[in-house]
């Protein structure tokens, strides 16, 4: 066993304290929990958000109303992107246990006049695991909805979510863009990448080239969801241990982009107790973190780990694999954001460039973009 060195238990030190901070890992209690207190924070966490701009409406018994913004993304608006996913995760999270705790009553789409198809892949997860708690209740409302998102949502598989589907008109608008309906699995459900193939060959028009790159690192991504991202001591019930994969092809410049969601702990929470953890630490430990930073700095030090807290020699490659595919193309990018940080390779015009960078708002799970240029070799 390695000898840790004072500086690599400094740092252990501010990693515990940072996530306890953040609210990362398990707390005992000599005592019970008062349960007021969770409710209590709930609304006041509404109360100071809606000060900064969160736009819902309140009704008696305590009903609110959710009105989501204009524009959705997280390259450009992520803060108040990630604010409005919070917002939907806090009300639908656990029942509430008071009377005069806010709870969900409409997620309103009328104001919404754009959104990425990584954020509508993250806001269908979040919908879906609300649906998935009050036992297929949901029913969209789609009298106000702007055209282009209608059509959207409805490419993306959105209203396959729910058993009582609205009735909306027929209608097809032209787009470049065309998108893969989302694929919606659990834990240990590889399999499901054939459909993501055939959905993208349906698309794209021809076969693939070096699909095997992006075969195995979108399975490494589902495997990891079953053996990280969902710990048996948080997440016991096997309906909350999902993962959403959608895609997308733009005709005009051939781009072509995979987006995977999970919501779990996130994988900078996941690192701590995994095989890799001491070398984790050995590479933070040769940089100064600013506060705040840590995220970031973890991703990237996983990133730069070219293995999974597996320990097996097979398993750790897929993220690599699909800088692979990247490579071998000429162009494209890879963005992990999870909790705090974001982690973003690209590569372009034979430039690489790799940034990492920190948010104030924690998105809870992980998401992977993943970009590609169809048109070069």
């Amino acid at each position: 066993m390695k000898k840790i060195s004072e500086k690599q238990k400094e740092l252990d030190k501010k990693i515990a304290l940072e996530h306890r901070s953040q609210g990362i890992g398990r707390r005992t209690y000599r005592t019970k929990p008062h349960s007021d207190d969770e409710w209590l924070k709930i609304n006041r966490w509404f109360q100071d958000k809606k000060s900064d701009g969160l736009d819902y409406t309140l009704e008696r018994q305590r009903a609110l109303t959710l009105h989501l913004p204009e524009c959705m993304d997280f390259s450009d608006n992520y803060e108040n992107t990630t604010t409005y996913i919070i917002a939907i995760r806090k009300l639908t999270e656990k029942k509430p246990k008071n009377k005069n705790q806010y709870h969900l009553k409409f997620v309103k789409f009328d104001k919404l006049k754009k959104i990425s198809g990584s954020a509508a892949l993250v806001l269908t997860a979040e919908l879906s695991k609300w649906d998935d708690t009050i036992r297929s209740n949901l029913t969209p409302l789609i009298e106000n909805w702007d055209t282009e998102i209608l059509q959207q949502f409805r490419e993306l598989g959105f209203f396959s979510l729910f058993k009582k589907s609205p009735k909306f008109p027929d209608t097809k608008s032209e787009s470049h863009i065309s998108l893969v309906k989302y694929i919606k699995g659990s834990c240990g459900d590889s399999d499901k990448t054939r459909q993501l193939k055939d959905a993208i060959q349906n698309i794209v028009g021809d076969r693939i080239d070096k699909w095997t790159f992006l075969h195995s690192g979108l399975t490494e991504a589902i495997t990891n969801v079953s053996h990280h991202a969902y710990p048996n001591h948080e997440f016991l019930n096997k309906a909350d241990k999902s993962w959403y994969l959608s895609g997308a092809y733009n005709s005009k410049t051939q781009e072509l982009k995979i987006s995977f969601y999970d919501q779990g702990i996130g994988i900078p929470k996941s690192l701590p107790t995994s095989e890799i953890w001491e070398r984790v630490l050995g590479l933070l430990s040769k940089i100064n973190i600013g506060k705040g930073l840590l995220d970031a700095e973890m991703l990237k030090a996983a990133m730069e780990i070219d293995r999974t807290s597996t320990g097996e020699s097979d398993r750790g490659k897929g993220l690599q694999d699909l800088l692979e595919f990247i490579r071998q193309r000429g162009e494209g990018y890879l963005s992990v954001l999870s909790r705090r940080g974001l982690y973003r390779f690209s590569l372009k015009n034979g430039e690489k460039e790799i940034k990492t960078h920190s948010f104030k708002m924690p998105l809870k799970g992980t998401l992977i973009i993943w970009s590609v240029s169809l048109a070069h070799n």
